[in-house]
């Protein structure tokens, strides 16, 4: 892999991310039920809305790069989730995610692009990826899948990340609906030749989802089908640049990047029309639909350690997934 003047190799990086596809291909061969194979994480989608990607017709120069170079506006899709590998009912607090698909976005992809017309964003409802190196990654997925979570925690304890433990435990959320949150790329991406940025969606809409009563199974597609039903749901997207390089690291994406020092600037409109999403087709269609950070043209190429070892577990989990359940691959 031919690696960017912003990274560096951390150490056995490629033999962690080799065992880790590993066993996660263990893990979806037991699991494997013909017509049912699940992503290994963000199983459960709580909406795939249809929606469109609008940019800024006046941005400053620096910020025309890339997707972003002239005014434009794509067709996009939105799926909404529930970051665990395992369905769970909406109540259960869980961190929460947002992936968009742009399409038909002309353009050169990166070599690890298995689709050559979209370009996707892979967002969490939090800012940074706590377990942000390949070694911490790693070890979650082989001590959690292979031993126990329980003895994921011990070793984190151990090892003095206790702090890394509460992040993950602080940014599992009831929200009030998948459209009322902010979201965050969490990982560094390329911006042109020169710079680098980090991602985040902001809610702008004019209506907002209250609180039930009772939170059930599936109450975050209930109040987002509510105000879609009434209401389009609108996001500013936004990108943060990197400044002090010591202060805002590649390699680790468990460090925030200080928005004091370096403020996100809007380069875009996300815009969910009013639609019912909750058909048949549509929730095929989000188990079709295939999101990873490596679908990206090649000025907004994913950087950093744990976006180097999602470009390989991505395309493989979701090849094995598309092979598996025999589904057409869709974009």
């Amino acid at each position: 892999m031919t690696l960017t003047p912003f990274e560096h190799l951390q150490a056995d990086e490629e033999k962690h991310v080799t065992h880790m596809i590993e066993i996660m291909r263990r893990k979806q061969e037991k699991d494997f039920t013909p017509g049912s194979t699940l992503r290994d994480a963000h199983a459960k989608h709580t909406g795939l809305l249809a929606a469109t990607f609008t940019v800024e017709p006046a941005l400053a120069p620096e910020f025309r790069v890339g997707l972003f170079a002239k005014p434009a506006t794509f067709d996009a899709w939105v799926r909404f989730s529930n970051s665990n590998g395992v369905p769970q009912p909406d109540f259960v607090k869980d961190l929460r995610g947002c992936a968009i698909k742009l399409r038909d976005v002309p353009g050169e992809r990166i070599p690890e692009s298995d689709e050559q017309t979209t370009q996707d964003f892979v967002l969490m409802n939090i800012p940074t990826m706590p377990l942000g190196t390949v070694k911490l990654f790693h070890d979650v997925i082989y001590l959690s899948t292979e031993w126990s979570p329980l003895l994921f925690v011990a070793k984190m304890l151990v090892t003095g990340h206790k702090h890394l433990l509460k992040e993950l435990q602080d940014g599992q959320v009831n929200p009030t609906s998948p459209a009322d949150i902010r979201y965050w790329s969490t990982t560094p991406y390329l911006f042109g030749a020169s710079r680098v940025v980090k991602y985040s969606l902001v809610p702008t809409s004019s209506y907002t989802s209250a609180m039930p009563a009772v939170l059930s199974d599936e109450y975050l597609g209930d109040n987002l089908q509510h105000h879609l039903a009434r209401s389009e749901a609108t996001f500013d997207f936004k990108v943060q640049l990197r400044g002090d390089e010591t202060a805002m690291p590649i390699e680790d994406a468990s460090v925030e990047w200080s928005e004091d020092q370096a403020p996100f600037v809007k380069v875009a409109t996300l815009r969910i029309p009013r639609q019912q999403f909750r058909t048949p087709e549509r929730a095929e269609l989000a188990e079709a639909l295939a999101f990873s950070p490596g679908h990206a043209l090649v000025e907004h190429r994913p950087i950093g350690g744990i976006n180097r070892g999602r470009l390989r577990i991505y395309r493989e989990q979701s090849a094995f997934r598309q092979q598996r359940d025999r589904r057409p691959r869709m974009t």
